[in-house]
């Protein structure tokens, strides 16, 4: 069960965004509560931010260089090792996140090593790409992400050159922000690979700013496909991503 706060227990931690390659603690007026189903004991709170802080998060990604394709092989490289070896880690998250169970999760983060391979097997595209407005993706995504919509929502950008603020549901946030840190630690330059938790409204605003050339989706069929409606609108272009 969750909700929304707007004075933060101090029992209760706090997730951090991630921006630039670190964790970013930041005190908001609403944090989104997570708490436990049987005994609804609350266990974490997630800032919901607002577009400016959320748009430093786009910046980042927007000034990011990218990685030449030795550089990709070897990150990609070290991700599928650091993945086998917190395997069991990522398998808890993603069960809890996606409300499966254990073996489930086990499952998924079978599959996102698997996709990470076959990025491996294939040509390496990664380069230092241009810096400055225009060169982000938005990546949004409904409840229940596990980690591999996680991974082929962000990798196959990044590979291509690209960088991307992943916008998870504050429902879900734990895969995300493990994903990206462990990103982080196997080598990925700081700043293609932002993580931040904002309120839809926010979320529609963020699909507009000029800094953000594609928005991928990943969620439930309703979702999506309200997300897809809206893109309708947009003359950002829109893709929706299938595990």
């Amino acid at each position: 069960m969750t909700g929304c706060c707007t004075l933060p227990p101090r029992e209760a931690p706090a997730i951090p965004l991630w921006i630039n390659g670190r964790p970013v603690l930041t005190m908001v007026p609403v944090f989104h509560e997570i708490r436990e189903s049987a005994t609804q004991r609350l266990i974490r709170r997630v800032p919901l931010v607002d577009q400016a802080l959320a748009v430093t998060a786009i910046d980042s990604a927007n000034q990011a260089a990218g990685l030449l394709p030795a550089a990709m092989h070897g990150f990609l490289k070290e991700l599928v090792a650091a993945l086998e070896e917190l395997a069991a880690h990522f398998a808890g998250l993603s069960a809890v996140e996606s409300h499966t169970h254990l073996d489930a999760g086990k499952a998924d983060v079978a599959n996102a090593i698997e996709y990470v391979q076959t990025l491996l097997a294939q040509p390496v595209i990664g380069e230092v790409r241009p810096t400055g407005p225009g060169h982000s993706t938005l990546a949004l995504a409904g409840p229940g992400m596990p980690l591999s919509a996680a991974v082929k929502l962000v990798l196959p950008v990044i590979v291509r050159g690209g960088a991307v603020t992943l916008v998870p549901s504050p429902n879900a946030p734990s895969c995300a922000l493990a994903l990206a840190e462990l990103c982080g630690q196997c080598g990925l330059p700081d700043g293609l690979f932002n993580v931040i938790y904002v309120d839809e409204a926010v979320a529609a605003s963020l699909v507009k700013q000029a800094g953000v050339k594609q928005v991928r989706l990943f969620g439930p069929s309703a979702w999506a496909q309200r997300w897809q409606t809206a893109a309708l609108t947009w003359s950002t272009p829109c893709e929706l991503v299938l595990v």
